[in-house]
């Protein structure tokens, strides 16, 4: 990759090595991030951030940041596996661990699909969804294919909350239907990995043309529901087997609900106080 070969030809100091390991350990995420941001992270500068973008070549921060996304785009469609049909991947999976103790190696994989998965979001971004999310008049979860079981439950946790709650896992003729008519008032948060369908290019112009305000949650920023989104969570899905790994997702949707229990816990306990009561009503008539 150019951004390697960049700094192995380049004579850094020792904070830009560190700006360094950084971009090459995070180089989707750096994709979806300002530049304040970046150099927050890396506990550097902005200009330092700027500083080490020359020294490897590039005019400035947004020029690396403009080929990132070109190799992460590229990159996508080479090695992730979630663009083969099931039988291909499962050759592939078998063929890349055959060698490794799986009772170990996949608890870890697994273990680090849900750790990448929070860290490479920042709280900041995990406050403004939740925001957003508790705000929305309306919300329309979208979860299709291997999305749909994160979308289900994340979705019936949320109706405890909010009274507009509406999941969309069917196929595509339903799935347009029920988000042709969204208002600026609603918000969309769709869940997409690899590999990705003709319906994802479709509901992102769809969502483009419209005023709801859409989060993506997605396994990469190239992703075509991604293009539409004004706020991108990115979750890590590498598995041993022929699907996507959803445990990371499903934690950053834990994370949002959690978050939106602390920040709005008075409203929340009111709303479940009183769906308890009914429950228990309606239990008492029924003995």
């Amino acid at each position: 990759m150019k951004l390697i070969r960049s700094i192995q030809n380049a004579d850094l100091t020792r904070q830009q090595q560190k700006i360094a390991d950084y971009f090459v350990k995070n180089q989707n995420r750096v994709c979806t991030m300002s530049l304040i941001k970046v150099a927050r992270e890396i506990g550097v500068s902005d200009a330092s951030v700027v500083r080490f973008a020359r020294a490897i070549g590039y005019k400035g921060f947004s020029d690396l940041k403009a080929e990132l996304y070109e190799n992460v785009t590229e990159d996508l469609s080479k090695t992730n596996v979630g663009e083969y049909d099931l039988s291909q991947r499962f050759d592939i999976q078998t063929e890349r661990y055959k060698s490794l103790d799986l009772s170990v190696e996949l608890t870890k994989l697994l273990l680090n699909n849900v750790e990448r998965s929070l860290q490479q979001n920042s709280h900041d971004k995990y406050e403004k969804i939740a925001d957003v999310l508790y705000g929305a008049k309306r919300v329309f979860l979208v979860g299709l294919r291997g999305a749909k079981g994160n979308a289900l439950q994340f979705g019936r946790l949320l109706s405890y909350l909010m009274d507009d709650v509406h999941v969309v896992t069917n196929g595509e003729d339903e799935a347009v239907a029920q988000l042709q008519s969204l208002t600026d008032q609603d918000v969309v948060l769709s869940i997409s990995y690899a590999r990705y369908f003709k319906i994802d290019k479709v509901l992102a112009e769809l969502f483009k043309r419209q005023s709801a305000f859409h989060c993506a949650i997605t396994d990469s920023v190239s992703s075509p529901l991604a293009k539409s989104a004004e706020l991108i969570c990115l979750v890590e899905t590498q598995h041993m087997a022929f699907s996507n790994s959803t445990v990371g997702t499903m934690a950053v949707l834990e994370y949002l609900l959690t978050l939106l229990c602390w920040k709005y816990s008075a409203e929340y306990q009111e709303r479940l106080t009183e769906r308890d009561r009914l429950l228990r009503s309606l239990r008492e008539q029924e003995q």
